[in-house]
């Protein structure tokens, strides 16, 4: 709306495709449907750059622009301080006077503020045991905002999937979540949660779009633990070992690493490498560690191994 404003002062000279014998007219009006005077109009006709033509309203909050083509026009209301701006499309004829529909102008919507206040009552829903409300709050913020960029409606429909989730209704969130690494293939850590619950329903696909994503650009290493087991279950325990590898690099502070490692080192028969792995992990292991019970269990079995 600004930039079709601001080209206003800079209209070029009109086009033959834009004149014509049409009268367009119609009238502007407050929240009290009280004539507003001096609001900017601006013609801009469907495939032009500039407005063809402006105007503004009288002090009963009328006005009118002549002379338009037949075809599809929008027409820019806005200019006036304080009150919010609008626009209105309009087919027009060869010839005639065709009134626009009434606009009124109210104060702009905050709807920034409006959007947060929305997402956090969902949170408190949520914080509540309330997923179903909450997610009815993120879809009408979804319904009623269309337009909004990609990168938030992804998360958003990411928050419909924790929803879901919390339901355990997995099938569900991942739906969701399909939809919201479609809405935005950027977000990371949308893919991550992706990837985690669909090993549940399909883990091959999971397996495939985890191992697809740049692991320098991932933010947690658990959802590839399920890969790992899921490698030295198979008999596959290298492959483990090199995804392992690139975790490691990844997060060298996160000590659970070494028990998983462990674990591979086993599977392939290099005892001496497992016993390091497991021996680094419970020197560092906090007693809650739900790995430490089996790593202890494996370095007593180990004791001998040099």
């Amino acid at each position: 709306m600004a930039m079709v404003l601001a080209g206003v002062l800079a209209l070029g000279a009109v086009t033959a495709a834009q004149k014509g014998k049409t009268k367009a007219q119609g009238k502007v009006v407050d929240e009290q449907g009280q004539g507003l005077a001096d609001v900017m109009v601006a013609a801009l006709m469907e495939g032009m750059e500039k407005p063809f033509q402006t105007a503004k309203s009288n002090g009963k909050g009328e006005w009118s622009i002549q002379n338009l083509a037949a075809g599809k026009w929008k027409f820019y209301f806005g200019g006036k301080e304080g009150l919010e701006e609008k626009t209105v499309d309009v087919a027009l004829g060869e010839s005639g006077t065709v009134s626009v529909p009434e606009v009124k102008l109210g104060k702009p919507v905050d709807h920034d503020a409006l959007i947060n206040s929305e997402i956090q009552k969902a949170a408190e829903l949520m914080q509540t045991r309330q997923p179903g409300e909450a997610r009815k709050v993120y879809q009408s913020v979804l319904d009623k905002y269309p337009q909004a960029q990609p990168a938030f409606r992804a998360q958003l429909l990411g928050a419909v999937a924790q929803t879901y989730m919390a339901e355990n209704q997995n099938a569900q969130a991942v739906e969701q979540l399909k939809k919201a690494t479609e809405t935005d293939p950027s977000n990371t850590d949308l893919q991550l949660a992706y990837g985690e619950l669909l090993l549940q329903t399909d883990h091959a696909a999971g397996e495939k779009l985890l191992l697809g994503l740049d692991i320098t650009k991932v933010k947690d290493p658990f959802p590839y633990m399920n890969i790992v087991i899921s490698k030295i279950n198979d008999q596959k325990p290298e492959e483990a070992l090199e995804l392992l590898g690139k975790l490691m690099a990844q997060f060298p502070a996160e000590n659970t690493l070494y028990y998983y490692r462990g674990r591979a080192n086993l599977a392939a028969k290099k005892l001496p490498e497992a016993k390091a792995d497991l021996d680094k992990f419970v020197a560092a292991a906090p007693p809650t560690s739900r790995e430490l019970p089996d790593a202890k269990k494996i370095l007593e079995q180990m004791k001998d191994i040099k």
